[in-house]
């Protein structure tokens, strides 16, 4: 048996619109005409958070790894410039694969399954967000088909190895063929040829892992067929309330807007699943340390949940930018500000780039304090 691989972290039926041909493919004319289907995928858990990536198959639809989104209390997606959240509408953790369903229509590419494996040999790239980066593209060869590899969860089968490099955050991404349909969803990536991380393991170069295109379309159609959602883990003593989902709106040009809007989204949807380590750590280490403890910090936020998030602006360049931002959070009225249930905030973040993420380093209220809405 091979060693354990790492997990690089990102059917169907036919989408209800043919997705346009792509003629004469090249790979630029290629990633050019699918990449607006690709997405990014932001997951909050009970201790911290991860990135991913994901494909659309549907307006509503994103598949990716399950990997990516186990033990998710909150998940947002961002296709484009659109950012909303979206569910686990079916998941097979051995199998590596799962289906997501958003909370709104989105634009992009629908992308389609190969009908086949592809050949040994034949020319495949891999599309996602490693590294926190932006639209990636990797391309490579089918080096082996029908591969057994073992995982945390038993044994993977019908793997695709490839040698396009893959890293974490390419997770849950399309592998696809250059005609742009998916012969794989990106899994995982060997890095250890003996796996005991001592000073007689090498590196693995050139190995990575897709489940197989046939094989995730035959589960993401299935999960259509006979949906039953999978609930968000619980962080709380209590479970979350229902329509903790937070309404995004992201109105600024700027090219950070997206990620700026996703580090605030997993800061409200960790406040809302009572996931207060994960909010916390959002905030950069100086402005911790004005809050005092973790304790000290969530005091007052049982009852707050954030409704709906609007990014106005986006001001600054390099890495400290300012955002603009309209917030709207229910509470009960004893953790209100003047007894208020309902409040209208008008917030300005700073927010400072760490070299992984985009972290609050300040807040301020230049029109006052909140009113009620």
């Amino acid at each position: 048996m091979e060693p354990p691989v790492v997990p690089s972290t990102t059917p169907a039926a036919p989408p209800t619109s043919e997705p346009p041909a792509i003629t004469a493919p090249s790979w630029p004319t290629t990633v050019e005409a699918v990449r607006s289907g690709v997405a990014r995928i932001s997951v909050t858990t009970c201790d911290g958070g991860s990135l991913g990536t994901g494909f659309l198959i549907d307006d509503d639809l994103i598949v990716t790894a399950a990997h990516v989104v186990e033990d998710a209390t909150a998940i947002n997606v961002a296709v484009g410039d659109e950012v909303t959240s979206a569910q686990v509408l079916g998941i097979n953790a051995p199998a590596d694969l799962a289906l997501l369903t958003t909370t709104r229509d989105l634009e992009g590419y629908v992308f389609s399954f190969v009908e086949a494996d592809p050949a040994l040999g034949e020319e495949v790239a891999a599309l996602g967000y490693p590294l926190r980066a932006d639209l990636t593209f990797t391309a490579g060869a089918v080096s082996r088909l029908n591969v057994e590899i073992p995982t945390a969860f038993g044994t993977a089968t019908d793997m695709i190895q490839t040698d396009a490099a893959v890293n974490p955050g390419n997770s849950g991404g399309p592998l696809i063929t250059i005609e742009g349909d998916v012969a794989g969803v990106v899994s995982a990536k060997r890095a250890w040829v003996i796996g005991t991380r001592t000073e007689e393991d090498y590196s693995a170069e050139g190995t990575a892992y897709a489940v197989s295109g046939p094989r995730a379309s035959q589960a993401s159609a299935e999960w259509q067929e006979r949906a039953v959602p999978v609930a968000a883990a619980q962080c709380g003593a209590d479970p979350a309330a229902p329509g903790t989902d937070i309404l995004i709106d992201v109105r600024s040009s700027h090219d950070q807007a997206t990620n700026v809007a996703q580090s605030l989204l997993i800061h409200g949807q960790a406040i809302n699943r009572s996931a207060y380590e994960t909010a916390f750590a959002v905030f950069t280490p100086q402005l911790q340390q004005t809050f005092g403890t973790l304790e000290e910090w969530k005091s007052g936020l049982s009852t707050t949940l954030w409704r709906s998030l609007t990014v106005k602006q986006i001001s600054g360049e390099g890495d400290v930018l300012l955002a603009d931002v309209d917030l709207r959070t229910v509470q009960s009225e004893a953790d209100g500000f003047e007894g208020q249930e309902c409040s209208e905030w008008t917030n300005r973040y700073q927010l400072e780039w760490d070299g992984t993420a985009w972290r609050i380093g300040g807040v301020t209220l230049p029109a006052g304090p909140p009113t009620e809405c």
